[in-house]
């Protein structure tokens, strides 16, 4: 039966080499260290000529050295101490002390190549012929050579060679407890994690899992080893999709989400990462497969899909009937209103068309995350949309002693654009600016279409975004600088993320939920338009209140009908 364990897995060829070296070096015999079988597993250290040329020099010496070195760490094994013996090739006198490792028998230390006694002519010619030596005169010139050396002097040896391979023993304990300690710890570490490990051979059968994996699926572990992966999946050929990919190179790594089925068929949703694992010479040894049951991610994401249908369908209701209301008594139907009355119903409607419009950001917001975010195209004048929505914010600006100038660059710009979504984002920007003003401060929007030095226009965009602009179209620019305490630098990303908030020193952080700048990115990029904010570069060190720029590029342009 093949040695599961070996010797060269826990000390290294180099190592027993220089083992050798000190052995020859102290007793000035031959050794080698060999396996059980007798076969060399270090260098053949300090060899005669004898045994090199000619005893090991034919395929029938050479088995039979092998064979005599196999006996010789066997009669050690059997006697329990190092073993001196005449060499079953030529009849040289040698030695051998057995190397074992936490009670394996791994290799023996084999030495010798010395003799007691001349060995008679007629015994050795025979031996020569024996295994096929053609030169026997060469044969019988080295064997005079051999050394001689009394037993009871290789007794010696052979008790120093004892030593020597207790501490071959020694440090392959050493390694071998130190792999079984790394083996454990590897293994307490797999089994603490949550998801389920799983290895699979070449042909996608359960070699080795965590214990994770018998929980999740209901199967006791005789019953997991050896299944086919794709028999916990009802969706398998998607697998087999991903292995044929991973195979050919096309991806590192296949990420999947799954029905997984357990041992008593019910089903559950899972994400699966599956990477391929390579042999030595490339080919595929197998794959290791990560899989998380998802079904509370799953369970949330209904509850939150529940939630916002609810929201968006009994708030947009009542905002509704508040607007009918509003726009009532506006009109006077219903009887005469001063025009204090009229400004303050105004106002009350603005300030409900902006609840109704924050309802609207966080259902498109909802609609985006779930694929489903779609336009509504049409021709329109980005100012006109601009001059609109400034209208619909001038209490907010009286009300803050706030001076708005509007400056566009052409009396017409065209756009092809969902036209409630654009002014929605516009009013956003412009309710933003207003908010984070200091009272008596000043708002300047301005429009203008790219033109003239292409290159000055694409620098003067973040580095991140210049690849978004397509060479040779012209773009329409709009930008809301406000006069607040601006936008740290390390933050003018981050701020239109969903609900990221900025908090300044002076307290007056940039409130609210975090959805308003989100809705803006999700309506410029999905124009095929850029948004990014600055605080102006030109402000001085000592300005508390250097504002804010925020700027919107979208294509320019009408499609015609």
């Amino acid at each position: 039966m093949k040695q599961s364990l070996q010797l060269l897995d826990l000390i290294p060829k180099e190592k027993l080499d220089e083992i050798l070296q000190a052995v020859n070096e102290a007793c000035g015999i031959g050794s080698v260290i060999a396996d059980t079988q007798g076969r060399p597993i270090s260098s053949e250290s300090n060899f005669s000529r004898f045994c090199k040329h000619y005893c090991r020099a034919t395929e029938e010496g050479r088995l039979r050295c092998y064979h005599s070195d196999a006996y010789g760490g066997k009669m050690a094994m059997d006697q329990k101490e190092p073993y001196v013996y005449d060499c079953l090739n030529a009849g040289l006198v040698d030695c051998a002390t057995p190397i074992i490792v936490e009670g394996h028998h791994l290799g023996n230390l084999n030495g010798g190549q010395v003799l007691e006694e001349p060995i008679p002519h007629e015994k050795a010619v025979e031996r020569a012929r024996a295994i096929g030596v053609e030169d026997i005169d060469g044969y019988l010139q080295t064997l005079k050579k051999i050394p001689r050396v009394k037993r009871a002097r290789l007794r010696k040896i052979v008790n120093l060679m004892s030593v020597i391979t207790q501490t071959i023993s020694d440090l392959g304990i050493q390694k071998m407890l130190l792999a079984k300690q790394s083996k454990e710890y590897l293994n307490k570490l797999i089994n603490s994690v949550s998801d389920c490990i799983i290895s699979l051979d070449a042909n996608g059968a359960v070699v080795m899992s965590n214990e994770v994996c018998f929980d999740v699926f209901g199967y006791p572990s005789e019953k997991f080893y050896g299944r086919h992966f794709i028999d916990f999946l009802e969706n398998g050929d998607v697998v087999n999709e991903c292995k044929d990919k991973l195979d050919k190179g096309a991806m590192d790594n296949c990420r999947a989400e799954f029905t997984a089925v357990k041992h008593d068929k019910t089903t559950f949703p899972v994400q699966v990462s599956i990477s391929r694992v390579n042999d030595e010479d490339g080919a595929v040894a197998g794959y290791v497969v990560v899989l998380r049951d998802i079904t509370e991610e799953k369970q949330v994401e209904k509850m939150k899909e529940d939630l916002v249908g609810m929201l968006t369908h009994d708030m947009r209701n009542p905002i509704l009937a508040i607007n009918k209301t509003l726009e009532l008594l506006s009109t006077e139907r219903l009887g005469p209103i001063n025009e204090n009355q009229k400004k303050i119903m105004k106002l009350a409607i603005n300030t409900n068309d902006q609840l109704g419009s924050m309802v609207n950001a966080f259902l498109d917001i909802f609609r985006d995350d779930n694929g489903r975010f779609e336009l509504h195209r049409n021709n329109f004048d980005i100012n006109k949309v601009i001059s609109a929505c400034i209208e619909d914010v001038a209490l907010f600006l009286e009300d803050k002693k706030l001076e708005v100038r509007f400056e566009p660059e052409s009396p017409v710009i065209d756009l092809n654009c969902d036209l409630f979504r654009i002014k929605r984002t516009m009013g956003n920007l412009l309710s933003n600016a207003i908010n984070y003003s200091v009272t008596g401060g000043k708002i300047l929007v301005s429009t203008r279409i790219s033109g003239g030095n292409e290159a000055e226009f694409i620098s003067s965009v973040p580095t991140k975004y210049q690849n978004r602009i397509e060479t040779g179209r012209k773009y329409i620019l709009a930008v809301i600088a406000d006069t607040g305490y601006g936008i740290p630098e390390e933050h003018q990303e981050s701020v239109f993320e969903k609900f990221f908030t900025v908090k300044t020193e002076e307290g007056l952080g940039r409130r609210g939920i975090g959805l308003g700048l989100a809705f803006c990115k999700l309506v410029v990029e999905a124009h095929d338009g850029i948004i990014f904010c600055r605080t102006p570069y030109g402000s001085s060190a000592g300005d508390r209140t250097p504002g804010v720029e925020f700027h919107v590029i979208l294509p320019h342009g009408a499609i015609s009908s």
